[in-house]
């Protein structure tokens, strides 16, 4: 019972900021003329952008905390912790804007997460299965489409690819994703992490 009232709280907190956010930025430009820059689904010290961060963040130390005490028990559980921390550092600091063709670089890191992911969700040794990371994973690979295909698709329709309410939407949705996506990981792994017992 609690672990479904723990699910249902990690939900709607995920929605709660997902839905505040979005909400604040479609406001700032339709009715502010984007004055608050802070609001700019696009910008990494935005709202959405510091969501992002925070959600990354927790999902890393969420999978400490079920790679621990114990990661030679968990090998799945300890490679998916040091990956998603260096993603976490990445986001952070920003340091994929500086690599070239980062995207191509960081494809291997990205595909060994989502492996590790789909392993945990499945269950770590025939233990219980997470709909969070599943849900999460499903929002991640949304986001992950509409940053590689929503320009061209945008092009396709005819639409602007850099302004107007289509890309607004757009970019919301692409942000909307990976936030929510990455907070129901975190609140995934966490469930995960706290069900293990002591010393597995």
């Amino acid at each position: 019972m609690g672990d479904i009232h723990a699910r249902k709280l990690g939900t709607l907190a995920a929605m709660v900021v997902v839905l505040t956010a979005s909400a604040a930025d479609l406001i700032n430009y339709g009715l502010l003329g984007e004055r608050v820059a802070a609001l700019d689904p696009g910008s990494y010290f935005g709202v959405f952008g510091i969501a992002i961060d925070i959600a990354l963040v927790a999902a890393a130390v969420s999978a400490w905390i079920l790679a621990a005490p114990s990661p030679a028990a968990r090998p799945v559980a300890a490679v998916l912790a040091g990956l998603l921390t260096f993603l976490a550092v990445d986001q952070v600091t920003g340091l994929h804007n500086h690599i070239p063709h980062w995207l191509a670089l960081y494809l291997p890191v990205l595909v060994a997460s989502f492996v590790c992911l789909v392993a945990v969700a499945r269950g770590l040794s025939g233990g219980s299965r997470s709909r969070l990371i599943s849900s999460g994973l499903l929002l991640l690979v949304l986001s992950f489409f509409l940053h590689v295909f929503g320009p061209r698709l945008l092009l396709d329709l005819g639409l602007s690819d850099s302004t107007g309410w289509a890309y607004q939407v757009k970019a919301v949705v692409k942000h909307g994703a990976e936030v929510a996506g990455w907070f129901l990981i975190a609140f995934g792994l966490f469930e995960l992490g706290s069900r293990k017992p002591k010393g597995a």
